[in-house]
């Protein structure tokens, strides 16, 4: 009667540990990239500079931007806080998409229109029916713009709509089918498409919308607050 006797080689523990070792840095190695892969093409994290969109936005907010997903799949909406850049110009900014490509706003007594032939079909909540009127053949209906509210000489705000002025001499705007048009949340101490992007502008008349190729990242959500 035979036996079948097992014959263990040592157990080598430098070897065991190297193998190890290389593992863990192969995994640190791929969440690495991956890491900066997400970073680079299709989420990343900005801070917010000055105070035109407050209250909603405030100075030294931490935001999360979607770089990729709108781009090619989802698009850009009304009221999407996006961040843009004139090629006229090497800073960004923080801004909120108030009209799409194709429409025709307007500017009366402080509040913001939208113009249409008909509305039978559209059925937009944001929209205050009962206020409305004609201008050039469109029937015009006033915006609810919930998410602007009036400020006091000590910095309170309210829930009561600010006043939207009209800037550079223009109250109506008419876009184009690849143009949009971006206000600041604070209207009445900002300056955006209603006065090309400057404090000051150079030419009556002188709007600048913004195209599809000048939104570089639409803001997910206000990650962190000062």
């Amino acid at each position: 009667m035979s036996e079948n006797i097992e014959i263990k080689e040592p157990v080598n523990k430098f070897k065991k540990f190297l193998i190890d070792f290389l593992d863990v840095i192969a995994f640190l190695v791929f969440i690495g990239w991956l890491f900066l892969f997400i970073k680079v093409f299709i989420l990343s994290v900005v801070v917010v500079k000055w105070h035109s969109m407050l209250p909603n936005y405030n100075e030294g907010n931490i935001l999360f931007v979607d770089k990729f997903y709108w781009k090619y799949f989802d698009g850009i909406k009304r009221w999407d806080v996006v961040v843009v850049m004139p090629p006229s110009s090497n800073v960004s900014y923080l801004k909120r998409v108030i009209w799409l490509p194709g429409d025709t706003i307007t500017i009366k007594s402080g509040n913001v229109y939208l113009c249409k032939n008909d509305w039978n079909l559209y059925t937009w909540n944001d929209i205050i029916s009962t206020s409305e009127f004609k201008k050039d053949g469109l029937i015009c209906k006033e915006l609810k713009e919930n998410y602007i509210r009036w400020k006091t000489v000590n910095l309170k705000w309210f829930n009561e709509k600010i006043v939207t002025r009209a800037k550079c001499g223009i109250d109506t705007f008419k876009l184009y089918t690849w143009q949009y048009l971006v206000f600041w949340d604070d209207r009445m101490y900002s300056t955006d498409s209603r006065c090309c992007f400057k404090w000051v502008c150079l030419w009556k008349n002188d709007i600048y919308y913004i195209t599809k190729d000048e939104i570089l990242w639409r803001v997910l959500n206000n990650y962190f607050k000062k």
